[in-house]
């Protein structure tokens, strides 16, 4: 029989003490692992979403609640900006491109965003295609015709050719679902899925959410239809000026971007914000929560240590007599060390197995109830940390091992052949 044979035949014999250990080490391994994927992952939904996104012009107010319910479609909305405002916006020289948005209606919790065709032309960089990307359909080209994300249609059930009735508020309620009755959304395409907050939005014209808020007005030119948006509301005053809840801006060059995002933020009817600032802020305040995460779970990689060792070595100090035996037959002491030894690493090794595989379940549970929860796609997938974690993790199970080891190999076989110690 082979030493390693031997040193898995006695894990066996103490199986309930081994899977203990086993658990433990396991338990550890997957806590680490999942605190790794989970940060990775939500960044770089994080980011993925943001990515067509420039500079965001928003009435004043909190810069986080601008961001995150016109990219991220959560919180409410702002108040308005007003209408004469952003058509200064879209008329400046500097600006190329100005997508309006309206928000504060939705279709059974799922966010109706009024916007301009120009919206499908968002790009991550100029070379990069365009980020929205029909999977059916066409995009809409006059009011109440609606474009679906890929997630809102797989869950609302919405088809080419449905219709539906939106309500006020950007959650879903009942008493508000046929207060938009006279006006029917027709669904004339949906979007392929970009995993990112987006795919859980219903795009509309700005004329046809103008429409149905009672409102409407059309420039002489055509150009400048806009809706006032419910913001987060579930009552309007018909009296109050047109407006947009934010503008996408796009410059036509990056000293232009920073000389409209001071005087903009200079004046009083408005703030510019560039996604990636607050994103930035975001990220420092996980990377705190993630920290002392990552301090918990090396503790608890550090009791895995420790039980290791405290379990070998206590099973040691039980089998001096059976390691006195193996002495006498012809064991020599570095074979007692070895399987000692070997008992160890079997020990981890089963624990990071069962670590990493639990590592991966428990991440993908979790990611799949933060993008229900918070909009945000988070993608699962191989980390290079995971060799790190694991190395960290046999080294770990080398010096828990060596304690036990070297205690047996001291073992006094004269001393504990005698039956009666």
């Amino acid at each position: 029989m082979s030493l390693l044979q031997m040193a898995w035949r006695n894990l066996v014999n103490r199986r309930i003490q081994t899977l203990i250990t086993i658990g433990v080490v396991s338990i550890g391994v997957s806590l680490t692992l999942s605190i790794m994927l989970l940060s990775g992952g939500v960044k770089q939904g994080i980011i993925k979403a943001s990515e067509p996104f420039g500079m965001i012009v928003g009435s004043k107010g909190s810069a986080n609640q601008l961001v995150f319910n016109t990219i991220f479609l959560m919180d409410n909305p702002l108040a308005n900006i007003s209408l004469e405002y952003y058509h200064g916006l879209e008329a400046d020289p500097r600006v190329t491109q100005a997508i309006p948005f309206a928000l504060g209606d939705n279709y059974r919790g799922y966010r109706i965003v009024g916007t301009s065709p120009q919206f499908f032309e968002l790009k991550g960089r100029p070379i990069d295609p365009p980020y929205f990307q029909l999977e059916a359909g066409r995009i809409f080209n006059k009011p109440f015709e609606a474009v679906i994300g890929a997630k809102a249609a797989k869950e609302s059930g919405l088809k080419i050719g449905d219709r539906f009735i939106s309500g006020h508020g950007v959650t879903q309620a009942i008493e508000s679902a046929e207060e938009h009755g006279d006006h029917p959304y027709t669904v004339v395409g949906i979007l392929r899925s970009v995993f990112a907050p987006a795919d859980q939005g219903i795009y509309v014209s700005m004329d046809s959410y103008w429409i149905s808020h009672e409102h409407h007005e059309h420039d002489q030119g055509g150009d400048h239809d806009t809706a006032q948006s419910a913001a987060g509301s579930d009552e309007h005053d018909h009296d109050e000026p047109l407006g947009v809840t934010a503008a996408l801006i796009k410059p036509a060059s990056y000293m232009d971007l920073m000389k409209l995002y001071q005087e903009i933020n200079q004046g009083k009817e408005a703030q510019a914000v560039f996604p990636g600032q607050v994103i930035a802020k975001i990220f420092d305040m996980m990377g705190s929560g993630e920290e002392i995460l990552q301090y918990i779970s090396w503790v608890v990689l550090g009791m895995a240590g420790l039980t290791i060792i405290l379990a070998l070595y206590g099973t040691t100090v039980e089998r001096r007599r059976t390691v006195s035996i193996l002495r006498a037959i012809g064991a020599n002491r570095s074979s007692v060390f070895t399987i000692i030894f070997l008992e160890s690493l079997l020990v981890v090794f089963l624990g990071c197995a069962g670590g990493v595989f639990l590592g991966y379940i428990l991440s993908w549970i979790l990611a799949q109830y933060i993008g229900s929860q918070v909009s945000i796609t988070v993608s699962i997938t191989y980390s290079w940390k995971l060799l790190t974690l694991v190395g960290g993790v046999g080294l770990l199970g080398i010096v828990a091992g060596i304690v036990p080891a070297i205690s047996a190999y001291r073992t006094d076989a004269a001393r504990h052949l005698n039956a009666n110690i």
